[in-house]
């Protein structure tokens, strides 16, 4: 398997030691609502918005939670689209544009309180961001939007 990173993920905090598998192997059927296969970020995300709710989940990985991609990943977390308002706005209209902008500031608010709520030491920090662009032809077309 080609591998994915060298050195420690920062999800997995400052701990040197071998990871080690600290959840109950599947050894017999499951009754279960829904079963997420994956224990990335995602996966673990997922299956702890359903716990939460009530849902009976369980939550199947092949190896160690938190490992693979997701410890392979940057570990920034923004609350930017990978499309502007503008651009949005020029889709959806301008109404949508303006609530899709919004759900996604929500969603990096309520990954943050989660991450918090949980217990996650992963050195958590929030910064302000700059957003630049590599041709001043692209500025006009960008609109601020208040928080």
């Amino acid at each position: 398997m080609t591998q994915l990173r060298l050195g420690r993920p920062v999800w997995l905090g400052r701990d040197t030691r071998t990871p080690r598998q600290t959840y109950q192997s599947l050894k017999a059927h499951q009754d279960v609502d829904v079963a997420i296969v994956g224990g990335g970020i995602t996966g673990s995300a997922v299956a702890l918005t359903f716990a939460n709710a009530g849902v009976r989940v369980a939550l199947v990985e092949a190896a160690l939670v938190g490992r693979g991609s997701t410890a392979a990943s940057t570990a920034l977390l923004l609350q930017e689209l990978d499309m502007g308002l503008t651009e949005l706005g020029r889709r959806y209209g301008a109404a949508k544009a303006q609530r899709i902008w919004e759900l996604s500031a929500f969603a990096a608010r309520d990954f943050v309180k989660t991450v918090r709520r949980v217990g996650i030491a992963c050195e958590l920090t929030e910064q302000d961001s700059i957003y630049y662009t590599i041709g001043p032809d692209r500025v006009a077309r960008r609109v601020r939007t208040p928080m």
